[in-house]
C-alpha cells in the first residue's frame, strides 16, 4: 500500500514521529515531524514489512484506534523491518531508548525477539505482540494459525479429490507461521490418498519468495498437484511461478483472505482455490485497545486474544466482505 494511502484521513493533531517503510535506522535517531505538544501516549509500531497489505492495514488500525476523537493525540512511530529479525530488533532497541510507553509488534522472530521484549518490560514499556506471539509480552492478539492451516488444507485436500502430491511454503520463523503449517499438515496427514513432498521450502511471506520456491518445487517434483502457501503473497507468487512452468492443473490455497487473493479467486482461470480469512483491521483496532488499557493500569481478561479464521474460497467470495 502507497504511504500516501496508509497516511490518509488523518486528523491534524495526530503526532507521526516517523514511518520507516523497509529500511534500517539512520544512526540513533528517528526522522521526527508533526506536533510535538501531543499529550498522548508514546507508541512504537513495528511491524514486519509494510510493503504487504496486512502488515499496513495492521498500523493504520492501531494509529487510527489510538487517535480516536476524545483520546488525546498519541506520539506514534511506525517502523517496518522487511521481514528481517535483526533489522527489527534493532527498532526495538531503538524505541526502549527513545522511552515509548507502549509497543506494538508483529514479530518476525518469535524466538528471538522475548530478550528484547523483557528489556523494555523493565523499563516499564507495556508490550502487546500481534499476528505472532512472542515470549514475555504483557498481551497478544492473533488470528487462529493451526485452526487456519487446517480449514485452508482441508480444501486443498477436497479440491484434489483426496490424493496427489502436496508440497508447503512456509514463512518466517514466528508462531503465526510455524502454527498455520501445523494446522495444514493435520489437515494433510487425515488424507491417505495425499502424499506431502520431502522438501523444506522458506517463501519469506512474499510474491518473490513465492515465484522462488515454486520453481524449486517443481523442479524437485513435476508430478506436485497442490501446494499450501503461508500466506496469500506468497501464494500469488506460487501461482506465477506455476503459470510460467506451464502448469495449469495445481491446486494452490493459502492464508490472509487479501484483497488481491479475491480478486484472484474471482478469476476463473486461476489456480488459487481458496484462502484462510484474517482481519488485520481487527487485530490492530484490539491490540491499540488492549494496550490503552494496559498504559492505564487494567489487566486484559485474556493475555492472549485467539481469532477466528474462516474460509473463502471461488464458490462464496462474492460474499465475502474483505479487510
Amino acid at each position: 500500500m502507497p504511504l500516501a494511502s496508509l497516511l490518509t484521513k488523518r486528523r491534524p493533531r495526530i503526532w507521526l514521529l516517523a514511518v520507516v517503510l523497509g529500511m534500517g535506522l539512520a544512526g540513533n535517531t528517528l526522522a521526527t515531524h508533526g506536533n510535538p505538544q501531543g499529550k498522548g501516549p508514546r507508541v512504537g509500531v513495528l511491524v514486519s514489512d509494510l510493503r504487504n497489505p496486512f502488515f499496513a492495514y495492521i498500523a493504520r488500525a492501531v494509529e487510527s484506534t489510538l487517535n480516536q476523537e476524545g483520546r488525546g493525540a498519541a506520539q506514534i512511530t511506525v517502523v517496518s523491518s522487511g521481514f528481517d529479525p535483526q533489522r527489527q530488533d534493532e527498532q526495538f532497541k531503538e524505541m526502549i531508548r527513545q522511552r515509548v510507553q507502549l509497543v506494538i509488534v508483529t514479530p518476525v522472530d518469535s524466538t528471538s525477539l522475548h530478550v528484547r521484549v523483557a528489556e523494555a518490560r523493565a523499563a516499564g514499556i507495556k508490550v502487546v505482540a500481534v499476528d505472532a506471539l512472542v515470549q514475555g509480552a504483557d498481551a497478544a492478539v492473533v488470528t487462529d494459525s493451526r485452526a487456519a492451516g487446517k480449514l485452508a488444507c482441508e480444501h486443498l485436500v477436497r479440491t484434489l479429490g483426496g490424493k496427489g502430491e502436496v508440497g508447503i511454503i512456509d514463512g518466517p520463523p514466528n508462531t503465526a507461521a510455524v502454527g498455520r503449517v501445523k494446522g495444514c499438515r493435520e489437515a494433510l496427514g487425515a488424507a491417505p490418498g495425499v502424499r506431502v513432498v520431502p522438501i523444506a521450502l522458506g517463501g519469506g511471506a512474499t510474491k518473490d519468495g513465492g515465484v522462488e520456491q515454486m520453481t524449486r518445487l517443481l523442479a524437485h517434483h513435476p508430478k506436485l498437484s497442490g501446494v499450501f502457501a503461508i500466506n496469500d503473497l506468497c501464494g500469488i507468487g506460487a501461482e506465477m511461478a506455476a503459470r510460467v512452468a506451464g502448469r495449469r492443473d495445481l491446486v494452490i490455497t493459502a492464508m490472509d483472505g487479501s484483497p488481491e487473493v479475491v480478486q484472484r479467486l474471482q478469476d476463473p482461470a486461476t489456480l488459487i482455490a481458496g484462502s484462510a480469512t484474517q482481519s488485520p483491521t481487527l487485530m490492530g483496532q484490539q491490540a491499540a485497545e488492549i494496550g490503552l488499557k494496559l498504559l492505564a493500569g487494567q489487566t486484559p481478561p485474556q493475555r492472549v486474544l485467539l481469532l477466528p479464521s474462516k474460509l473463502v474460497t471461488r464458490e462464496n467470495v462474492g460474499g465475502y466482505e474483505g479487510w
